[in-house]
């Protein structure tokens, strides 16, 4: 049930920039689906059926959230875009780089975020596309951002 959840969001979220909101959203909603699966724990003390909290959810998932998941797979298809070299896609994504945004504040664009990714998981890389080149170093970086080694 949970990985047909992730399947579904891995594919809006890993070509969409997600905003702090969108990830407190797909959290929420991670917490949610586990909690009908997992179900409400009895206090023997007080007789009652309680519901758990989010650290016993956590702790009996074993998994990272869902946000890392999506930063990982969103890592994954950057690294894959940045490295088709003649590919349509990363002329697209090359092109839109270089156009001129318009006057006030700017869009947050995906490559934007994947930047900010980038650098949260690995400051010395300075948000720099052009690792994906060396896929060991960009394997690392995506089992970092999905949890599976730690951040």
């Amino acid at each position: 049930m949970v990985n047909k959840i992730r399947c579904s969001t891995e594919q809006k979220y890993e070509t969409d920039a997600t905003t702090a909101g969108d990830e407190d959203k797909l959290n929420i909603f991670e917490r949610k689906v586990l909690r009908k699966i997992y179900g409400p724990v009895y206090n023997p003390d007080t007789q009652v059926w309680e519901r758990r909290s989010n650290e016993q959810i956590k702790q009996l998932y074993g998994k990272g959230n869902i946000v890392q998941f999506v930063k990982g797979t969103r890592l994954e298809w950057a690294g894959h875009v940045w490295r088709a070299d003649n590919s349509i896609v990363k002329k697209v994504l090359v092109n839109n780089l270089n156009r001129k945004r318009p006057r006030g504040r700017p869009k947050q664009r995906w490559i934007d975020v994947v930047k900010r990714d980038i650098q949260e998981l690995r400051p010395d890389w300075h948000g720099d596309l052009i690792h994906a080149y060396n896929r060991e170093e960009w394997k690392n970086l995506i089992m970092a951002a999905k949890g599976l080694n730690g951040l």
